[in-house]
């Protein structure tokens, strides 16, 4: 493994090579030089893509809900936009094709950020459509479909309890689609890739995927609940890639059919501390998603470490699929596992972008004081990655 003994934090902006898997790793931030809020600062999640069309900017979250754009270049903080802050959530998402519009949510209103002309529009007011909205969100762990011409979100009233779940099309600026009775209580929703299909993610029951206008939902398989993100298999259809909890595999469902592929067993057997995301953003390599580990510096008295451990590595979407072993995470959530505090920051979360050629998350390399902090790292993946022979397992 590529984390292991003491580890040093690297300097800002001064690419490394990870000593074991040798890809080229930066360190994108540090508060000394940046100035941001707070203890720490990451990508927002393993199912966003944190980079714009032309891989120029970022938008980066501080781990105490501050917002900023950073040079992708260079690294420089060029701007706090935390202004965009609304009653949830923001949850920024870029432009399909323009480098200087990103989207974002502010309490009942679908909006659009111009980073050159530093101008905020309105793109849809969802209370036209529902009066008792108060705020619209995907639960954070949402995205609209490859395109941006379909968006699934929850409408919720000033409590924060769920109205409905709809699905909005911005070229035709209307929604489609409105659900209202669940059979669980909602965890998250987004779109597939192709905008087919909205997903729902429930608290207990497993995913569901729905027709854009909810005449037909299917549901996933049991113990299909677990970290998730929607992706493009080779032949480019709509899946989720997740960990099953109820047969501790990376499985893979097919949006239309409803099919489960089992793709890659969790060695829980060696260590049952190894928590995981899905990051399938790379639609530009389809075929493929991200997978990035976390948990504890050292396992439980017993236990080992695994292949698995503190890893990203890109995974081949069929089965007895290839591996592709990237860099070494050195995100700890704690010393031991059974610790009372966890750094939630430190899970890693990566995100693939949609080119398929850069990688950021979080990591604290093992400081564990402040206990909310880490810096955002990158790995620019080389050319034809998904060409090189599967690493052993």
């Amino acid at each position: 493994m590529s984390c292991t003994g003491e580890l040093r934090l690297p300097e800002k902006g001064v690419p490394f090579a990870d000593p074991v898997y040798g890809t080229t790793v930066v360190r994108i931030t540090d508060k000394q030089a940046d100035g941001y809020a707070g203890n720490g600062i990451q990508n927002e999640y393993a199912k966003a893509d944190a980079y714009n069309s032309d891989n120029s900017l970022i938008i980066l979250r501080s781990n105490d809900a501050h917002w900023y754009l950073y040079d992708a270049s260079d690294y420089r903080l060029l701007r706090d936009l935390s202004g965009i802050v609304g009653l949830q959530e923001p949850e920024p998402r870029w432009h399909a094709e323009d480098p200087n519009l990103f989207y974002y949510l502010h309490d009942t209103k679908l909006m659009q950020y111009d980073i050159a002309a530093e101008q905020q529009s309105v793109v849809h007011d969802f209370k036209t459509d529902f009066p008792g909205c108060a705020v619209i969100t995907t639960g954070t762990e949402g995205d609209a479909s490859r395109d941006r011409r379909y968006w699934c979100f929850m409408i919720t009233d000033e409590m924060f309890t769920l109205q409905a779940v709809c699905v909005y099309d911005m070229i035709d600026d209307k929604v489609v689609g409105t659900q209202t009775a669940f059979p669980d209580s909602v965890n998250f929703v987004s779109m597939d890739a192709s905008g087919s299909h909205a997903l729902i993610g429930y608290n207990s029951l497993p995913f569901q995927a729905c027709s854009r206008d909810f005449s037909r939902c299917i549901d996933f398989a049991e113990g299909a609940a677990g970290h998730g993100d929607v992706g493009l298999s080779a032949d480019g259809r709509d899946v989720m890639v997740y960990q099953n909890v109820a047969n501790d595999f990376i499985a893979m469902t097919d949006l239309e059919t409803g099919v489960e592929t089992r793709l890659l067993e969790i060695p829980f057997s060696l260590n049952t501390d190894i928590g995981l995301h899905v990051s399938g953003n790379c639609y530009a390599k389809p075929g493929w998603v991200l997978i990035s580990t976390y948990g504890a510096k050292y396992p439980r008295s017993g236990e080992s470490s695994t292949w698995m451990d503190h890893l990203l590595f890109m995974l081949e979407l069929k089965e007895n699929p290839k591996i592709i072993k990237i860099a070494g995470t050195c995100a700890y959530t704690s010393l031991f596992p059974d610790a009372v505090e966890k750094n939630y920051f430190a899970e890693a979360f990566a995100a693939v972008n949609s080119a398929g050629d850069r990688i950021i998350f979080g990591s604290n390399r093992g400081v564990l004081y402040p206990s909310d902090y880490s810096d955002a790292y990158e790995v620019r993946l080389p050319d034809n990655w998904y060409a090189i022979e599967g690493n052993a397992r």
